[in-house]
Formats: structure tokens, sequence, C-alpha cells
């Protein structure tokens, strides 16, 4: 027979509306024969007016059903319910009682097989909680208890209410047959046949537990019925669920025919009625498969959790030891209790090197506070964030990580347990950053200063006036601005040469940058030959005395000028002062310091001239001495 359902909707193909007849014919005679073998294991009971001890046909047909696709239910349901019926008329049984009570049987493994269909059916494996309970719910109790009602209702050739004692004679012995046969069925489609034991093992094991209930039931001075139970643990623990199955199924037959002969401990008991008899037996059965089947499933669940531990620690460590990054667990106060290989690599440690440690001993001590933040914001149950860090390598020097923690529960409690560190080596972007960042640096700089003499370009020297601008305007302090040009410089260059004229501008750039003395004073290459100084927070008597000694400074470098007076190169500088109101413009002060750059030219050049005049265009600004122009 089928054993995988491919589809619980039976839309598949592969499954024909109607099975093979082979497996028709097998079916019914696998049916008769339990039938027959049923019949007279329960007919010295019959005959004794007792009840059914075991009926294990409506078991045998459910584990079919489970086993194939619902469309092909009608073909199996036929078969069984015609066997059935057969089986009834040999019983003498009335022709409508034999219908009806052939149909309550079939009523009785459809109603089971739909309630299990769709949590056994999938991949019947009854070892687990949920099938098992599923199993013992709708398959041991309610399908048989619904048919032994409707079947108690035609116990004569009138309809009466059933009494307890006319239920039981069908719901115990459907009960017992279906929690000992349909495990057995499904146990067998499936192939799980005993644990793969030897054949040794699972023949001594069988012959002692039908020694062992040989010896139990047929002997009545002892009640010696608690013998059989380790027996068919025994059997459970060492070849599975199917053995145990088989073995409640070995008592069952063997057990139901001593007693129903007249044997066994359950005579001891002082009732004489063969029904109570009967009814003690098949307690002690329940309780057998009951104690047996839990037992069985709560060691597989055992063994599975123990495989699954088992597989995730063994998937952890493929991951930990395949991954170039450091994977570190260690409990809420930081000590580690794994650290992954790939450490060796990447910091030179081995690994049982740092166990029992903590970050604090490796962490950079300027980095510690952020670290310990960063895992008292995960702990408290706060978005982790990645942090770079610097980590120091068993040779003393240290290396950038980023490091990416997570919080982990406890698997008993759920209480948070520890973290689960991911630490990456970033060394290698950390040197691109810092190469980005020197390269932005560069092109700032590139972008800022004048390629001929090193200074502060025009594009930069406007930025800066603007800014220092309105920070004067706004904290209303004094700024100054110095405007030089060399003189003569056209006739320098005629009479030198560009190159040499490009040497001299240098020189004299440099000469004006170490005159200056503050950090904030800026010097610039406004144009051509002529510089440009900045002074923030400057009077003009400041700004005087800075532009008199940049032209000494100048004039001390003595570069030869044979077309400048003194045959030397000079230079002559204008100053300006303002305290700027808020919203000017700085253009005023260029135009001043302008002004005074043509008047120190109009006397004789080499010389600093002050600005004692500003533009009427630009009102609202005071000069240097605090007299207010319009």
């Amino acid at each position: 027979m089928h054993t995988t359902i491919v589809d619980g909707s039976d839309g598949n193909s592969m499954f024909p509306q109607v099975p093979p007849f082979s497996r028709l014919f097998k079916l019914a005679l696998l049916l008769g024969f339990l039938s027959f073998a049923t019949r007279q294991l329960n007919v010295g009971s019959w005959n004794s007016g007792g009840v059914t001890i075991l009926w294990p046909t409506n078991g045998f047909l459910l584990g079919v059903l489970l086993s194939n696709p619902k469309r092909q239910w009608p073909a199996y349901i036929s078969i069984g319910w015609a066997i059935d019926f057969v089986v009834n008329l040999s019983l003498s049984t009335p022709l409508v009682h034999g219908v009806y009570l052939s149909g309550c049987n079939m009523l009785e493994v459809l109603l089971a097989a739909f309630l299990l269909y769709p949590v056994i059916a999938p991949k019947p494996d009854l070892t687990q909680r949920k099938q098992f309970v599923a199993f013992l719910a709708y398959g041991v109790v309610l399908a048989p208890a619904v048919a032994s009602l409707l079947a108690s209702f035609m116990q004569t050739d009138q309809l009466k209410l059933p009494t307890f004692h006319d239920i039981h004679r069908w719901f115990t012995a459907d009960a017992l047959g279906i929690a000992t046969v349909t495990p057995l069925y499904l146990a067998f489609q499936q192939r799980e046949r005993f644990s793969g034991r030897s054949r040794l093992e699972i023949c001594g094991l069988f012959l002692l537990l039908c020694a062992v209930t040989f010896g139990v039931f047929w002997q009545t001075s002892v009640p010696l019925l608690f013998l059989v139970m380790p027996f068919l643990l025994m059997l459970g623990v060492r070849l599975g669920l199917a053995a145990s199955a088989l073995g409640l199924l070995v008592v069952s037959i063997l057990g139901g025919f001593l007693t129903t002969a007249g044997h066994g401990p359950v005579l001891l008991m002082r009732s004489t009625a063969i029904s109570e008899r009967d009814l003690l037996f098949q307690l002690f059965i329940i309780t057998c498969m009951l104690l047996v089947y839990v037992v069985e499933v709560l060691i597989l669940e055992s063994r599975r959790l123990q495989v699954n531990v088992q597989s995730s620690e063994r998937r952890f460590r493929l991951l930990a030891e395949a991954s170039s990054d450091i994977i570190v667990l260690t409990d809420l106060e930081g000590k580690r209790h794994y650290v992954s290989p790939s450490v060796v690599e990447v910091l030179g440690w081995r690994p049982e090197d740092l166990l029992d440690g903590s970050y604090r001993e490796l962490a950079h001590p300027d980095d510690v506070p952020a670290m310990r933040r960063l895992f008292e914001d995960c702990h408290a149950g706060l978005v982790p964030r990645a942090l770079e860090y610097r980590c120091r390598r068993q040779d003393g020097s240290y290396v950038w990580l980023e490091i990416n923690p997570r919080l982990y529960h406890a698997a008993d409690s759920g209480a948070p347990a520890g973290f689960v560190n991911v630490a990456r080596d970033v060394s290698w972007r950390k040197a691109r950053e810092e190469e980005l960042q020197r390269a932005f640096e560069d092109a700032k700089h590139l972008a800022s200063t004048d390629s001929l003499t090193g200074v502060a370009n025009r594009r930069h020297f406007d930025l800066v006036l603007e800014r220092e601008w309105l920070r004067a305007a706004r904290e209303q302090t004094r700024l100054s601005l110095l405007l030089m040009d060399v003189d003569f410089f056209k006739p320098y260059n005629d009479i030198y040469g560009h190159l040499t004229g490009d040497a001299c501008l240098r020189s004299i750039a440099d000469a004006v940058r170490l005159a200056l003395k503050r950090p904030a004073d800026l010097l610039a290459r406004y144009g051509g030959e002529e510089l440009v100084v900045v002074l923030p927070n400057t009077d003009s008597d400041g700004a005087l005395q800075i532009a008199e000694h940049i032209r000494r400074e100048v004039e001390a470098l003595d570069i030869p000028h044979t077309g400048n007076v003194g045959n030397k190169v000079t230079i002559s500088i204008g100053c300006a002062t303002l305290v700027p109101l808020p919203g000017s413009a700085p253009v005023a002060l260029m135009l001043a310091a302008d002004r005074a750059l043509y008047q120190a030219k109009g006397f004789g050049r080499n010389k600093v001239q002050l600005a004692d005049h500003f533009p009427a265009s630009e009102p609202a600004f005071v000069s240097g001495q605090g007299l207010k122009l319009s």
C-alpha cells in the first residue's frame, strides 16, 4: 500500500480512484484472517456471557485509510464493510442487525480517519506529542464511543436505551484494537521496524515477553500482572513504538485466550462474572498501553530534543569556524564562554587564551566606556548598533574591529543569559576612510590654496572675509584688512623674467606669513602681485603695527630690483578698520583698503597708509576710531 500522502486534497493524479484489485484482494484476506482470529479469541468469552476482549480489524482498516488518499477510501470501506458483514452473519446475527452493526464499525473507522487525517497523514509518527494526543482523543476514545453508542441501540429485536454494559461490550474492545493495531500498521508502513535492531535481539525480546505473559496468565494463585509491564517497557525502549504496539497485541491475545480459558490473575477477584473479569483484563491492557505509549513518546521527544540541540550546536560551530568574523559568546558581565577559531587569524590569540576574560582586557582604554554603554543598551532592550573599537592583538598592536552584539535568553527561563558578539576586522575600511579623508583634505586644501605662493586663494579669502565680517557684526568687534601690492612688479618681470617674478612672489608670501603670529589671521593672494591679510578683532593701531612689520620684513629680504627705488623689492600697504553693523556688506572695507593702498603708492611707495575715507554708498559703518560715517 502507498505510504506517502502527496496531497491531502486528493487532487494528485498519481493516485487512481480505485486501488488495484490485487491490493483490495490482499486487504480482504488480511481482514478476513484478523476477523477469524478475533472470533477465536473472543468466542470463549462470548460463550461464557462475557464481552468482546479485543477487536483489531477496525484499527487495521483505520491504518489503511490514514496511509492512502481519501479518493480511495470508498473502495477500502466497501471491502471492510463486506468482511465485517460476513463475520456478523457467521455469528448468526440477523440480516438487518448485521447490516447496521457493520455500518457502525465503518462509521467508527471513517470518523477516526477524517479527524486524524490532517494531523497524521502528511507524515505519520505517533511518537510526536501532537499526533499521539490526537490519536488517543479521536481514534481511541471519540470514534469508538460514538460507534458503541449507536451499536448499543440494537442489542435485541427492538430498540432500547443502551446501558453501560451494552456500551462497554463494544467500546473497550474497539478502543484496544485501534490502540494496538493502528500504530503497528503505521509503523510498518513507514518502514520503522524495531529501530534497526538485530533479528536475534528482536526474537529474543518477543520470546521473553511471550514467556513472561504466558507464565503470568497461566497461574491463578499470585497476582503477578505487574511483571508484564517492565518487559513491555523494555521492548519499547529497545525496539521502538512498533514493538510496543506488537507487544501489546501479543499480551492482549495471549492474556485474552488464557483469561477466557479460566486462567490468570484476574480469576483471583471475588466476582465470578466473566464480564467483570474481562473488564479487569481490558483495564490492565489499557493501563499498559497508556504507560508504554507515554513513556515511548517522552523518550523519543527527549531524543529528538537532544538531536536538535546537537544539530544546532554542530551548525553553529560549523558556521562559526567557517566564518572569517570572530564570534564570541559571553555572559551578561562580558565573561567569554566561547571564541571562534577565526580569532587566531585576526588577533593572533588562541581561543582558549581568551576564555573567561572580558572585553575590558583587550579593548583600547579610550573605547571601553563606549563598549560598556553598548552592552548596557543591548541588555536594556534597545535596538543594538554596531560599534567600531580598537582591539589589542597578541603582539601588542591594535586593530580596528566592528562589534555587533545580540542579547540571547536562557532556554528554560527565558531570562537574558548573555550576548552573542560578532566582531569583524574593519582595519581595511578604517584605512580606506582615512585615505579618503586625507584625499578630501588635500582636495579641500587645493581648492582653497593659491598654487604659486601656497597661501590662501581669492575664493578662500572671500569666504573667510564674509565669515569674519558676520562675526564682527554680531559681536560688534573691529575687523581690519591689509591690502598690499609689490612696487613696480611689472618692470621686475620685464627685467628678471616671469620665473624669477614667481620666485619673488613666493618669497614675499613666506615673509608675510612668518610676520603673522595669530592663527585667526589669514594671508591670501588677491590677484597678480597683490596680497591681502584679514585681521579679526584688530583695531587700526594694531593693523598699522602689523602692516609696518610686514613692510620691513619684505624690505629686509633684499631682493634686487633695479627698477625700484632703493634697487630692491618693496611693497606698499593699505589698511582699513571697521566695526560692521548688522546687515552691512564687507565691500566698503575692501574699497577703503584699496583707496589707502593707492594713497601709499602716491606717497612714494614702500609705505603703509591707513584709510581715512569710506564710501558713502555703504552707510552705517563705524571706523576704527569709533566715528560713525554716513
